[in-house]
């Protein structure tokens, strides 16, 4: 191709904005799974990004230790959503039933 073919600045707006897409997939990753350990960057992270640009770079993401990533964040932004919903498990809490919890030799509380 010519220098000026206009083919070759296609291709290269082309490469340009994968190169750009990837990065933005990889940025939204991390920063979503840095913000799972701050509920306030959590927070911040689900105002300015959403959790369904999360679910988006996911998909669209190559590298399996980012895609687990992601996965994992994802997991955490869903437990956060339950638990300010007041929907939390039933498994976050044992009733203690059946369990002796007397030190050796301590008398039963009467």
């Amino acid at each position: 191709m010519a220098p000026d073919d206009p083919r070759d600045t296609d291709s290269e707006r082309v490469r340009s904005a994968l190169r750009r897409l990837v990065a933005r997939e990889e940025q939204v990753i991390e920063r979503a799974d840095a913000a799972t350990d701050d509920l306030d960057a959590a927070l911040a992270f689900v105002e300015s990004v959403g959790v369904a640009e999360l679910e988006c770079a996911i998909e669209r993401a190559e590298d399996p230790t980012r895609v687990a990533r992601g996965k994992r964040a994802l997991r955490a932004f869903r437990r956060f959503r339950r638990a300010a919903a007041g929907d939390l498990d039933a498994d976050h809490f044992h009733c203690g039933r059946g369990t002796d919890l007397r030190r050796d030799g301590e008398p039963p509380f009467q």
